[in-house]
């Protein structure tokens, strides 16, 4: 049986600009208050659940900055039928809220590290907040709740440290790491932040762009186990590298079939 993702973005502000990126679900210009009415959320779910979807993924904005959010996990695990409910956030609140969601039933914690440099990292996303962001992957580590970290993988800004990158990870006890490289049609679309890129390092977002078939070679040659994966049966094929540390690297290269390109550009709702 092949089940559809299901992913409900909660809120419409992240606090942070993030070169490579756009708001997910809510245009950058979306007036501020626009929270999801948690029982609305709950009805809907209730609904996706009866249709036989049983996983639930929490985005925005930001879910660690949506208040009801430790409600709304309990809620979709008691009253909604919820077996999964992955809470995905890049700011370091997701640490101070990890044991009460761990305690709701959150199943599955997504935060995003594109970097161990401070100062490179206040010069993607626009935040001074670095050590917070590491406190906080450890802070729901220690929950016990698998931990999955997201890395954007850019030419000429983190390239070099991918591989420390996941180090860190396998030494924080990180469930899985996740390649991902950039959305280059995102600059042509206004509801983006790629003018800071342009400004900062006088380039394109597609000049960022990396391969990811070449990483995926580095990985191959001191994997333990290796295997594609798609969720649900029909999400993006992902390849998917066990190293001996026991933490996943997995490798989201969209060439292996994400939808954007020159078949979406004539869509209202680009990029969806």
């Amino acid at each position: 049986m092949r089940l559809p993702q299901v992913r409900v973005t909660v809120n419409s502000r992240c606090k942070r600009s993030c070169f490579y990126c756009r708001p997910s679900g809510e245009a950058v210009a979306t007036q501020a208050g626009t929270d999801l009415d948690p029982d609305r959320l709950i009805t809907v779910a209730s609904a996706v659940r009866a249709q036989g979807v049983d996983g639930i993924k929490l985005t925005g904005g930001d879910p660690a900055l949506y208040e009801p959010l430790v409600e709304v996990v309990r809620r979709l695990r008691q009253e909604a039928g919820m077996r999964e409910v992955e809470v995905i956030s890049r700011h370091p609140r997701i640490g101070e809220l990890a044991p009460a969601l761990a305690e709701a039933g959150t199943t599955l914690f997504n935060v995003s590290l594109d970097t161990l440099d401070a100062g490179l990292h206040k010069e993607i996303c626009g935040v001074d907040d670095h050590a917070e962001v590491l406190t906080a992957i450890r802070r729901c580590v220690a929950t016990g709740v698998p931990v999955k970290v997201n890395v954007v993988v850019m030419s000429g800004i983190n390239t070099p440290e991918i591989e420390r990158l996941i180090a860190f990870c396998e030494d924080a006890g990180v469930h899985s790491v996740k390649l991902l490289d950039v959305i280059k049609d995102l600059g042509e679309s206004s509801e983006s932040f790629t003018r800071r890129l342009e400004i900062k390092r006088k380039v394109q977002l597609p000049d960022l762009y990396v391969p990811l078939e070449e990483l995926a070679g580095e990985m191959r040659a001191r994997a333990i186990d290796e295997e594609v994966v798609q969720q649900g049966g029909l999400g993006h094929p992902m390849t998917v590298f066990t190293m001996p540390s026991g933490t996943k690297v997995v490798i989201k290269d969209s060439s292996a079939g994400a939808w954007y390109g020159a078949v979406c550009r004539g869509c209202p709702l680009f990029p969806c």
